[in-house]
């Protein structure tokens, strides 16, 4: 049987491929666990990681495959049993490289938040994004805790709210993606930002994304101040060019 999970290392690259083309990427909660794994792991050797899914969507949602059977005995046991996939959408915030996205296709609840949670998401003008659970009878403030620093207040309520899918320049006003081209040029535009991010020295590509996770929650005053120490940190530090 296929491996539902592909990963490899290429160069500074740790690319992470859902390969689950017969039901659209859905992803059960020990692959969850699987995923976090994988992603911490590749903290220690390389310098980005690659996320994407094989076939015609991203992702279709969580599979029920896996799942403890049964209601919840509690609130205590329902949050319990949701710390897997607040744990996943944690290994992205926590890394401390960078993780880009590629999607195609459906990013549906469960996909949609993981294309938000990355740090670039690359989409094909095929993509359509949806966080559905609201006609499903779901209270989603799991999903919409991936949006939190994503996407602004407004678009975050409309996904929520109106369940609707939306197409991916419409992700794109919203922040929930970074770029969107056509779904040929979708490996061209991937190879590219690769590119420019292996050419990048090691200590500028940690403190990017150490600088963008941290100085959104500091008022200006910190956050320039941040910003004016790691300039004058990094940028004479060993590692970075003619240094």
């Amino acid at each position: 049987m296929a491996e539902k999970i592909l990963y490899d290392k290429k160069g500074d690259a740790t690319n992470i491929t859902l390969n689950r083309e017969d039901c659209g990427g859905l992803v059960s909660d020990p692959m969850a666990a699987q995923l976090a794994s994988m992603i911490d792991a590749a903290n220690k050797d390389s310098k980005y990681i690659v996320f994407r899914s094989v076939g015609e969507d991203f992702c279709l949602g969580r599979d029920p495959d896996g799942r403890e059977p049964g209601r919840p005995a509690d609130a205590m046991d329902s949050r319990r049993r949701s710390e897997v996939v607040f744990n996943f959408y944690g290994s992205f915030r926590r890394s401390k490289i960078p993780v880009i996205a590629v999607t195609q296709g459906r990013s549906l609840g469960f996909g949609c938040a993981i294309a938000s949670v990355c740090d670039i998401t690359i989409a094909a003008g095929s993509s359509r994004f949806a966080l559905p659970e609201m006609g499903h009878n779901i209270m989603p403030t799991m999903a919409m805790s991936s949006l939190v620093d994503r996407v602004g207040r407004k678009a975050a309520l409309y996904l929520t709210y109106s369940t609707e899918e939306i197409d991916a320049y419409t992700a794109l006003a919203y922040g929930l993606v970074s770029r969107v081209v056509d779904d040929d040029k979708l490996d061209i535009h991937l190879d590219m930002v690769c590119a420019a991010l292996d050419k990048a020295p090691m200590p500028a590509v940690l403190s990017v994304k150490e600088y963008a996770t941290n100085a959104l929650t500091m008022s200006i005053e910190q956050a320039t101040d941040f910003a004016r120490n790691m300039h004058s940190a990094v940028n004479t530090s060993k590692g970075m060019m003619g240094n």
